[in-house]
């Protein structure tokens, strides 16, 4: 075999190798569901949309699971950088993100979702 055609034949071989993994790869990122645009309804909802979407798009909240110790450390640094949360507000924002973002929510809530329902 000539070395034109054994460079030929791996040059063939690599672009169907890739030409497959660029397809399974593309399939995987087609079923990964989008993390929303919007936040789930609730209170303090209007309250977070003023104070926290002033900075933040509403998908890197919604990105988060974190336990109580991590929205309570989140917020309070929040609060450091310039948030203005009054005191009675600030435990209500923590159960909010909790109660939507936290560890054991399961999928990404779907701000149109009926509540206590998931999207998958």
């Amino acid at each position: 075999m000539s070395a034109r055609r054994l460079i030929a034949g791996m040059l063939v071989s690599g672009a169907i190798a890739l030409a497959s993994f660029a397809q399974v790869s593309g399939d995987a990122s087609a079923r990964r569901a989008p993390y929303p645009k919007q936040l789930p309804p609730g209170e303090p909802l209007e309250l977070i949309e003023s104070k926290c979407l002033m900075c933040h798009s509403a998908m890197l909240i919604t990105q988060q699971r974190k336990d109580s110790t991590g929205w309570e450390k989140t917020v309070h640094q929040m609060e450091q950088w310039g948030a203005r949360i009054v005191p009675t507000d600030h435990d209500r924002v923590v159960a909010y993100f909790l109660k939507n973002f936290g560890p054991s929510t399961g999928a990404t809530k779907s701000p149109r979702s009926a509540p206590g329902t998931t999207k998958q």
